[in-house]
């Protein structure tokens, strides 16, 4: 249940920080797409958890068609006094998060991506989740 506040409460956060919610309504708001960036790490658990079950919500919801999603692996990283590059869940992490940045360069439409996922059931992508 705690993961569940957790997913909700980074989706709101990233959400609001992304999202044009602070800027001034114009004559053209309802035209406008509400721009999410996710910022993610690769071998996140919670992150993992939080893509599949929740945000992946709003595809089959239909929420994506007023949404500007952006996925940004990102992991966490750091870049150390001698310019080297460390994520949070160690060297695997920051391979796939540049992995996974050159996928979204190279395939950018989300919509895409997760109609792709859906030809893999749950159970299956659940083992890489854990």
């Amino acid at each position: 249940m705690a993961a569940v506040h957790q997913s909700l409460f980074f989706f709101f956060f990233f959400f609001l920080l992304s999202s044009s919610f602070f800027l001034p309504f114009s004559t053209t708001w309802a035209t406008q797409k509400v721009s999410l960036a996710l910022y993610y790490e690769a071998l996140c658990p919670f992150c993992s958890r939080f893509i599949v079950f929740s945000l992946s919500n709003i595809f089959s919801d239909g929420v994506i068609s007023i949404v500007d999603l952006r996925l940004v692996p990102f992991g966490n990283a750091m870049i150390g006094h001698n310019s080297t590059i460390s994520c949070q869940h160690g060297p695997s992490e920051c391979i796939l998060n540049t992995v996974e940045a050159c996928a979204i360069n190279s395939w950018p439409d989300v919509v895409m991506h997760h109609l792709t996922v859906l030809k893999f059931p749950v159970t299956s992508m659940h083992t890489f989740i854990v």
